[in-house]
């Protein structure tokens, strides 16, 4: 009896239209492969996800800059059955901290050829560990970027973990002196020392910093 040959089912989200249409042509192109849908929102893709069960979920990160810290705490409670394969346009650490954040188990570069790109849907899908190359950065990778995130809390100070915390929970530096009982420009150079040391920029990238290491607990399933 012949061997029936395992298609691999795709789910493309992506913001851009032309990009998206075009991942699509590429991947139909493939006698093994079929895109299942596409979409270019974060909620309407993740509920296709849910629904349609692809093997591989080509997620592009850009998607989860805005309210970060709730689309990848909804993507991991998700607990979807598919690889999640994520497109970034470059190798910007924010965009990969989002993707350890949200379970990323691999990721590639928008810049990749149509071969490569082909080639890491094959690879993530069948869980293969040959022809690495073909994606940018595979579990291993992504695992050590997410330890020494984790670690990087032991380079904090009580005061600046403190700090950390009541930013994340939404204090303001007026609201965090008056806890703490320090003045705000204290506060304010503690948090800019703080957020120097964890290389992050902005309060989204504070608030997963501060679940990811236990200052603040994850927010409950609704």
């Amino acid at each position: 009896m012949a061997r029936v040959r395992r298609i691999i089912k795709v789910l493309i989200a992506d913001e851009n239209v032309l990009f998206r249409r075009g991942l699509q042509s590429l991947i139909s192109a493939e006698s093994d492969m079929r895109v299942l849908d596409d979409s270019g929102e974060f909620a309407d893709a993740l509920a296709k996800a849910r629904l349609l069960h692809p093997d591989v979920f080509i997620l592009d990160v850009s998607l989860l800059r805005e309210s970060s810290v709730e689309k990848t705490s909804s993507l991991r409670q998700a607990q979807l059955s598919c690889a999640v394969l994520w497109l970034t346009l470059d190798d910007r650490k924010d965009d990969l901290q989002l993707a350890v954040s949200a379970g990323a188990r691999a990721y590639m570069l928008k810049t990749s050829t149509p071969a490569e790109l082909v080639a890491g849907v094959r690879q993530i899908a069948l869980h293969s560990n040959e022809n690495s190359n073909a994606i940018s950065r595979m579990i291993p990778d992504l695992q050590a970027l997410a330890a020494s995130s984790q670690a990087r809390t032991v380079a904090l100070t009580t005061r600046e973990q403190e700090i950390a915390r009541l930013f994340a929970e939404g204090c303001t530096a007026r609201q965090a002196a008056y806890e703490l009982g320090l003045s705000i420009k204290t506060v304010e150079a503690h948090k800019l020392n703080l957020m120097r040391k964890l290389d992050i920029h902005n309060r989204a990238g504070l608030v997963a910093y501060a679940r990811q290491s236990g200052l603040i607990p994850e927010p409950a399933a609704q």
